[in-house]
């Protein structure tokens, strides 16, 4: 299973710099507005990085140094932080290398994230992560479903077992206060934060979940006419929809 999901957020690199990295710049300034610590000079560890938004955060508000890791390298490739393409179940690092560790929706990939916590406990006492709110939904992703599975789409394995499994281990701040407390944290706080993403126009809204990692590598088999037939089908579904407010959860953990 790790290994399909590093394939497929390899191959869906550059279609998510194109689109979901928007939505997740957005978040990513709302978690980092909550850090348990001061960042002008600090090394911060963006762990599960991806495109890098949360570490690039980091770096707008004087972080001293950004360490990017991710399991998938194709995902870092443009990041200007430090990438190292690894597992955060084995860190490549010493005992605290770092001053604050950034999980941005990443912990909810793992099938057991409390080992995970705990090494990322072990390279930096401070811990701010963020996961999406169990339950939430937008039209634009049952839009896009529908458009792409009249083309054959069909969600791949992994993303099955990622939303009705190792999603919901953090989808509630009960549960993730939990996995951090067994971690070894022992100032924990998590709150419920509304984001608005300031994704309103459905072109947006459509490039978003296009290259999400479960539909890129498939839209990028598509016929060119056939790939952008469904995108503009997909725009206008989307037409009146509403804006995207994303309810995150925000844990810090010291």
């Amino acid at each position: 299973m790790t290994d399909a999901i590093r394939t497929a957020y390899d191959r869906s690199a550059e279609a998510w710099r194109e689109g979901p990295a928007l939505l997740y710049a957005r978040l990513a300034d709302a978690l980092l507005d909550r850090a348990p610590l001061p960042l002008p000079g600090v090394a911060v560890l963006d762990a599960g990085a991806g495109t890098g938004v949360a570490g690039d955060a980091a770096r707008r508000r004087g972080a001293a140094k950004v360490v990017a890791v991710d399991l998938a390298p194709a995902m870092l490739s443009a990041s200007p932080a430090m990438p190292v393409a690894a597992d955060l179940l084995g860190l490549p690092f010493r005992d605290a290398t770092f001053d604050l560790a950034v999980a941005a929706f990443s912990l909810g990939h793992l099938p057991s994230p409390g080992p995970a916590l705990a090494e990322l406990r072990r390279v930096a006492p401070a811990l701010l992560a963020s996961a999406f709110a169990a339950g939430w939904t937008h039209p634009a992703k049952d839009v896009v479903e529908h458009v792409l599975s009249e083309h054959g789409y069909r969600p791949p394995t992994w993303y099955t077992a990622f939303k009705e499994g190792t999603e919901r281990q953090v989808g509630a701040a009960d549960r993730l206060g939990a996995l951090a407390r067994d971690a070894g944290y022992a100032e924990i706080v998590v709150d419920l934060v509304e984001v608005d993403t300031g994704l309103t126009e459905p072109t947006d809204l459509v490039a978003w979940r296009l290259g999400m990692a479960h539909h890129a590598p498939f839209v990028a088999g598509l016929a060119p006419e056939t790939r952008e037939s469904a995108r503009r089908e997909a725009v206008d579904l989307l037409a009146g929809a509403p804006p995207v407010v994303v309810p995150m959860l925000a844990l810090t953990a010291t």
